[in-house]
């Protein structure tokens, strides 16, 4: 064996090139090669003794911070106050659009009086705003809009103001669902985020309103969503209700003989006088969360929709109601 050389043969150069003489790959599979043992052990030896002092370090659990499933509402709900928001729109009308928006929006630093603390869903954040940055390379702004073969996901967020933290669960669909659930009702109970939800926003689109072409069929088309889940109980009597206009900048003035703002006016005054007849109440908002026709218009809107959000609720009325002539004495003697 050759002096610093793991082989017995003379003519190996095994040490210098790495490459056994007679061909044995691996090299310790040759019958002439002999590692120095004694210098093995001794560094085993001594990796054991450094393993042994080193302090061992607490499993941390990483989150995968993508979207939330229905497993994993629970925990969180447990862990903490949240309120849970439920975006309700056909395709294209800017769900995705305007909550790429508000994680937007907190990027920037503190937004609407709140400022971040913490999301389970960064990585679900960030793909949805991914391409309205100036990276993404597109002449106009734009977002991927929700598959119907991803069902349905939540969003969440922490935020902190002076009066302490607030979490918030946006649920996220597809469009495809509601417009398959308004044409076939026996669909509505795949709907399962909806009674959940403490705020149900209806999302109109003033691009499709503004156009005299598709604005009688689509006003006709989203009063027959709305009507759909309210009918079937798919939300809940202590859900608030409210409609979402999205797209301000295709309202902005242009040389038109017809007043499109006076249009979407009455249309909100309309919904409004019919869910009041039944005993339910609705709120309006209107926003532009990412301008496109008009860039002058600016994003709008979003700060008061994101405070209206996250408006503590009033408690919820447990009380049940008194018994009309009960069975038992125990019973009336309460009435008493």
């Amino acid at each position: 064996m050759a002096d610093g050389s793991p082989c017995r043969r003379s003519d190996c150069e095994v040490a210098r090139t790495g490459v056994c003489a007679l061909g044995n790959d691996p090299i310790d599979s040759c019958d002439e090669y002999e590692a120095d043992e004694a210098a093995l052990e001794t560094g085993e030896d001594e990796d054991k003794l450094e393993a042994e002092e080193r302090p061992v370090e607490p499993k941390r659990l990483l989150h995968r911070s993508d979207m939330l499933t229905r497993s994993e509402l629970w925990s969180m709900q447990q862990a903490q106050p949240t309120t849970v928001v439920s975006l309700v729109g056909d395709v294209r009308v800017g769900k995705t659009t305007l909550i790429a928006a508000l994680y937007a929006s907190f990027c920037r630093g503190p937004f609407a009086g709140y400022s971040f603390r913490s999301s389970r869903t960064l990585t679900a954040f960030a793909r949805r705003l991914h391409k309205v940055l100036v990276r993404s390379d597109l002449a106009l702004p734009d977002t991927d809009r929700t598959s119907r073969q991803d069902g349905v996901g939540f969003l969440h967020l922490t935020v902190v103001d002076p009066t302490g933290p607030r979490s918030l669960l946006i649920a996220d669909r597809s469009g495809e669902d509601f417009q398959a659930a308004r044409s076939d009702t026996s669909l509505i109970a795949a709907l399962w985020e909806l009674p959940l939800a403490d705020r149900i926003c209806f999302i109109l689109d003033a691009g499709k309103l503004a156009n005299p072409e598709t604005r009688a069929g689509y006003k006709r088309r989203f009063k027959q969503q709305i009507w759909a889940l309210l009918n079937n109980g798919a939300v809940s009597e202590n859900a608030a209700l409210e409609i979402v206009t999205t797209k301000l900048d295709k309202l902005a003035p242009k040389p038109s003989p017809e007043p499109v703002l006076d249009e979407l006016a009455k249309f909100e005054s309309e919904i409004l006088e019919e869910l009041a007849a039944v005993g339910r109440t609705l709120g309006i908002r209107r926003i532009c969360a990412m301008p496109r026709s008009n860039f002058e218009v600016g994003r709008i809107g979003l700060q008061e929709l994101f405070q209206g959000w996250l408006m503590p609720r009033p408690p919820k009325v447990i009380t049940p109601e008194p018994a009309v002539s009960p069975a038992r004495w125990v019973d009336r003697m309460l009435s008493r």
